[in-house]
């Protein structure tokens, strides 16, 4: 298969997060308070909760035929990131600025 094919890896891959987006549209659009009765029915909202877990699978599956890992999951604003990004610019003048 080339990397031009519509049918290939990078496609399903494409396909799968414009799922997992609108179902995450879905989610966000009918939301609604727990004093509050909701629009989906419970069966409805455990099918689109099965979606997410079939997908996400899959996006783990065709990460790990890459060779790399898939960690995709919610993340809080104020949750700390696992790294970092370091200036090598500001590194070298730090450096330079001690000989």
């Amino acid at each position: 298969m080339s990397d031009t094919d519509n049918n290939g890896p990078d496609r399903e891959e494409e396909v799968l997060q414009i799922i997992k987006d609108t179902l995450t549209a879905i989610a966000k659009d009918t939301y609604t308070p727990p004093e509050l009765t909701h629009p989906l029915s419970s069966d409805t909202i455990n099918q689109i909760r099965h979606c997410f877990g079939i997908i996400t699978q899959r996006q783990q599956e065709l990460a790990r035929a890459r060779g790399e890992e898939f960690n995709d999951r919610p993340r809080y604003i104020d949750e700390p990131k696992d790294s970092f990004v370091v200036s090598l610019d500001d590194f070298r003048e730090s450096t330079k600025k001690e000989d």
